[in-house]
């Protein structure tokens, strides 16, 4: 008789990361080595904060604060929220799973849109609950069908603005018809990951929702434009009944300290993440003007990546890229096949990217 293993563990998918510089570098005999695959932010996180962090280097021997107290009052200062209506978790993948287990039992489902970020299925699934998966319409979500997917069993609904992979976005109207048709026993998350990059014209205020509904969560990241996806750090706002559920089956000391304290400094900088945001859409506008000179196709951006159509030659199209010291990554690892999605980086970066891929594009024609 073998280990006995959770049913329910057999049906969850394995999740592929990226591929790393050193591997590309190993394999390929490779100085320069580019990753564009994972959206980090490649401008770097903001000046100064290695030195901050370095005076708190000496006192790690300390566990951190266990409620994260110092990083949600800055949070909750920074955008007019109560402390008690956040909860901070090692990145905000962390927080997704801790909201599955506390709202779904065996049998219970969540409703998601296909395809999108892995994570909210498999946390679902380790509950022993599934997922009831809505395509995408146009590369957009598709609003109405999700809100017509929710049934007696759903317990929660997952919304991405922008979307992961396709970068577009939700519009007021749209998230008014979700909080406007979905019952208010089941909890409307929605994850706000790369809600920085969004230009101010196309940003909902969705922290100011929260205070005003019983049934909605937002999450969001410091992994992203604040350039501290190495500390895995992030955190949600949501009703007080829903955070205290949270609290309950969050790990102590789940965020350690140095994350905690970087968190706050860079949230202080407002300014350096506005320039950072202006130099990415620049930059897209630089992509999408090549992109079109070469009638090559692409998704319209609300992040800080680009959804680019490679056709049936895709795959060799990564290799080759691969070959040049770029990674991106493959549509068929997103549920988009004949896609490839890019990073955008810095211009130096950008500039050599799209000469090189402008080019093994034709080398391989449409």
């Amino acid at each position: 008789m073998g280990l006995m293993i959770k049913k329910c563990i057999e049906s969850i998918p394995e999740y592929v990361p990226g591929r790393t510089v050193e591997e590309v570098r190993e394999k390929y005999g490779l100085g320069e080595v580019y990753k564009m695959a994972s959206n980090e932010n490649l401008y770097g996180t903001v000046p100064g904060l290695a030195e901050i962090l370095s005076g708190y280097i000496k006192n790690i021997y300390y566990y951190p604060d266990g409620s994260s107290l110092g990083i949600r009052k800055k949070i909750g200062r920074t955008f007019g929220i109560p402390v008690e209506n956040i909860i901070i978790g090692s990145g905000s993948d962390q927080i997704i799973e801790m909201i599955c287990d506390s709202f779904i039992d065996p049998g219970d489902n969540v409703v998601i849109t296909e395809p999108t970020f892995s994570i909210y299925e498999k946390a679902a699934l380790k509950c022993g609950g599934f997922s009831l998966k809505v395509p995408l319409s146009g590369f957009r979500q598709d609003i109405r069908g999700l809100v017509g997917a929710v049934n007696k069993n759903t317990k929660i609904i997952f919304l991405t603005n922008p979307q992961n992979p396709t970068g577009t976005n939700i519009t007021s109207e749209e998230l008014n018809y979700v909080m406007d048709n979905v019952d208010s026993s089941v909890l409307i998350v929605i994850d706000e990951a790369y809600y920085e990059y969004c230009p101010e014209e196309a940003r909902i205020d969705t922290s100011g929702f929260v205070m005003e509904r019983d049934n909605l969560m937002i999450l969001r990241t410091f992994s992203k434009i604040y350039g501290l996806a190495g500390l895995r750090i992030g955190y949600g706002i949501g009703p007080l009944e829903a955070v205290k559920a949270l609290n309950r089956v969050r790990l102590p000391f789940n965020v350690n300290s140095i994350a905690q304290k970087a968190a706050e400094y860079v949230l202080d900088h407002g300014g350096h993440i506005a320039k950072i945001r202006e130099r990415i859409n620049s930059q897209k506008e630089i992509y999408y003007n090549v992109l079109d000179e070469n009638n090559i196709e692409y998704i319209r951006s609300y992040t800080n990546f680009i959804l680019i159509k490679t056709g049936k030659n895709s795959e060799a199209i990564v290799e080759e890229l691969l070959k040049s010291g770029f990674i991106v990554r493959p549509g068929r690892n997103l549920g988009l096949p004949g896609y490839i999605r890019v990073t955008i980086a810095t211009e130096e970066i950008n500039s050599k990217f799209l000469k090189t891929f402008t080019e093994i594009y034709k080398n391989f024609g449409k």
